[in-house]
């Protein structure tokens, strides 16, 4: 994400013309993620959509001088998803230690913090080497503690950026690719969401052979082993994942899997 020297500046005069999606196409684009993740572990109910003239209360007035006014345009015409306490983590999480943002229920107080809360990272730039004015930079989601990880849209090329707190940014992806691909991270269970849990990262592939409970409880290693996590993927399987997930059933069995652990060995990290 350092610009490059012969990077060519992008001012945050965005407008339909030059934007590689309008306001309503990257609406779209998240509805069809965001939809997606009610068949997983959000709740359909939980899914706000936009009226066709956006969001009344995001007025340019409401938010002058926060972003561009393109800027405010996308956000105007983007889904959120109602946090069930306002005042806590959404018990459902995007990413790891990841939360999605609803800017349609912000204060003006909530929305200047969280729109300024990249305004001084510096230098941004494209995937195509151009500089992007941070006007043009809104967050999807805000992440929390090492790790935690925060979405960032370019509204003027389309594009995401993902960056890990305390940790390193990838290179910036097509919008539509990136939650394209982050379905296949959730199919594949590479993530492995849970309600009231922590997003877990799944670097180990899934079992070959059935993995007993009390294989899983005979462990004495603290939770987290490969064969803790190759079990969750066992029981999410088992419940239909991802295209008929039964998700109060597969969340049921992890709670009982998590009374008989033994203490020591700790269990899957809430929110």
């Amino acid at each position: 994400m350092c610009a490059r020297n012969n990077a060519t500046a992008s001012g945050s005069d965005t407008s339909f013309s030059t934007a590689a999606y309008t306001p309503k196409e990257l609406g779209a684009i998240l509805l069809d993620f965001y939809i997606f993740l009610t068949t997983l572990h959000y709740d359909r109910a939980a899914l706000k959509i936009p009226p066709p003239g956006g969001w009344p209360g995001l007025t340019s007035e409401f938010c002058a001088g926060l972003k561009s006014d393109y800027a405010i345009k996308v956000i105007r015409h983007l889904p959120y998803f109602e946090k069930p306490n306002l005042h806590g983590h959404n018990p459902s999480q995007v990413h790891y230690k990841s939360e999605l943002i609803d800017y349609s229920s912000c204060s003006r107080r909530s929305l200047e913090s969280k729109l300024s809360r990249w305004q001084e990272w510096g230098e941004f730039e494209s995937s195509q080497g151009v500089l992007v004015d941070m006007k043009d930079i809104i967050s999807i989601t805000t992440g929390h503690e090492s790790g935690g990880r925060e979405l960032l849209l370019d509204v003027k090329h389309g594009e995401i950026t993902e960056y890990e707190i305390r940790g390193n940014s990838l290179d910036p992806v097509d919008v539509r690719s990136y939650f394209n691909g982050l379905k296949e991270a959730y199919r594949r269970l590479d993530l492995i969401p849970c309600r009231g849990m922590v997003t877990i990262e799944a670097y180990a592939g899934e079992a070959d052979d059935n993995i007993t409970e009390k294989q899983v409880c005979d462990q004495a290693e603290e939770w987290g082993t490969e064969m803790d996590i190759q079990y969750i993927k066992q029981i999410y399987r088992q419940h239909g994942w991802p295209y008929a997930f039964r998700r109060d059933d597969a969340e049921d069995a992890v709670s009982k899997l998590h009374d008989r652990l033994d203490a020591a060995r700790g269990g899957w990290e809430g929110v």
